[in-house]
C-alpha cells in the first residue's frame, strides 16, 4: 500500500485541523510505519500513547467482541489516555499504516501550557463521549444483516447497488460482514456479534442512538430462529425510531433506489 506523503488533517466536530496539528507537534519526532496485523495497542496495557493515524486504516477489536475499522486521518487511544485506566480494546494495523505517538505526559503538558490546551482537552473528551455512544464514523450507518439462508439474497441486492454502498459507512453482523467482504469486497466499518450472540440487539441500540439511517435485514421466514425475540425487537425499534427497514429483495430495491435518489438531489 502506498502512503500519502502529506496526510489530510483531521477535521470533525470534535477535533479541528488546528488541534490535530497541535497534537502532531506534541508527538514523537518521526512517524512510525507498521504493517498489516501489527498490534498498535494491546488490550489491558496500563500505559499507552495517543495514536495519530496519518495514513492507512486501523482495526479496533472491542471488549464486546465487535470490530471497528477507521480510516486515516483519525485518533485512537483517547479513552485510556483520558481515564488513566488500562485500555479495553486491541488496535491492529489494517494494512500498512503510518502513525505518530503522543505520550500521556506530553499530552497533559500541552493541555497545561498551550493556549489551545483547554480546547484540545475538550475536543478529545467530546470525541471519547461520541465513541462511548457508538459513534465512530461521521455519517450514520447502513445496516446490512441476513440470516444464513438469506445471505445470498442480500449479497445479490447489495451487488446491484455496489457504487452507492462503497461510499457509505456500513454496519453488519459478523458472518454477514464476512460474506460482504469476501464476495463484494465491501468492508463494514462496524461489525457486531452474530445475531444469536446479541448482534441484533447491538444494532437496535445504535438505531436508538440515531446512528443508523437505514436497515436491510433479511430474516428467514421458513426457519425457526433461537433469537426470534431479538429479531422482532430490532424491527420494532426501527418502527419506533422511524428508521426505514427492508426485509426482502423487493423492499430492498425500493429503499436502495430512494437512498440513491437522495444523494442525486
Amino acid at each position: 500500500m502506498e502512503l500519502n506523503p502529506k496526510p489530510t488533517p483531521l477535521v470533525s466536530d470534535c477535533l479541528s485541523t488546528d488541534l490535530w496539528e497541535l497534537l502532531s507537534l506534541g508527538s514523537d519526532e518521526e512517524p512510525l510505519c507498521r504493517e498489516e496485523g501489527a498490534a498498535l495497542i494491546e488490550a489491558g496495557s496500563p500505559h499507552t500513547p495517543l495514536l495519530l493515524v496519518e495514513a492507512g486504516q486501523v482495526e479496533i477489536n472491542t471488549a464486546t467482541g465487535g470490530r471497528v475499522t477507521l480510516e486515516a486521518p483519525t485518533v485512537v487511544g483517547e479513552q485510556s489516555l483520558l481515564s488513566g485506566r488500562p485500555t479495553n480494546a486491541t488496535v491492529l494495523a489494517g494494512g500498512t499504516v503510518r502513525v505518530r505517538e503522543v505520550q500521556p505526559e506530553r499530552f497533559w503538558e500541552l493541555v497545561r501550557t498551550d493556549p489551545s490546551g483547554t480546547d484540545l482537552l475538550q475536543g478529545l473528551t467530546n470525541l471519547n463521549i461520541d465513541r462511548l455512544k457508538g459513534k465512530f464514523h461521521p455519517e450514520p450507518y447502513i445496516a446490512l444483516i441476513a440470516h444464513d439462508d438469506r445471505k445470498g439474497d442480500l449479497i445479490k441486492v447489495a451487488g446491484e447497488f455496489l457504487p452507492y454502498l462503497q461510499k457509505q459507512s456500513l454496519l453488519s453482523t459478523e458472518h454477514t460482514a464476512q460474506r460482504l467482504q469476501g464476495e463484494l469486497n465491501l468492508t463494514a466499518g462496524r461489525v457486531v456479534r452474530s445475531g444469536p450472540r446479541g448482534g441484533d440487539q447491538e444494532v437496535g441500540t445504535l438505531v436508538v442512538e440515531g446512528l443508523v439511517k437505514a436497515v436491510f435485514f433479511f430474516p428467514d421466514p421458513l426457519t425457526s430462529q433461537p433469537h426470534f425475540m431479538d429479531v422482532g425487537a430490532l424491527q420494532r425499534v426501527c418502527d419506533v425510531c422511524h428508521v426505514p427497514i427492508a426485509t426482502n429483495r423487493g423492499s430492498a430495491i425500493h429503499l436502495f433506489t430512494s437512498l440513491c435518489s437522495d444523494i442525486e438531489r
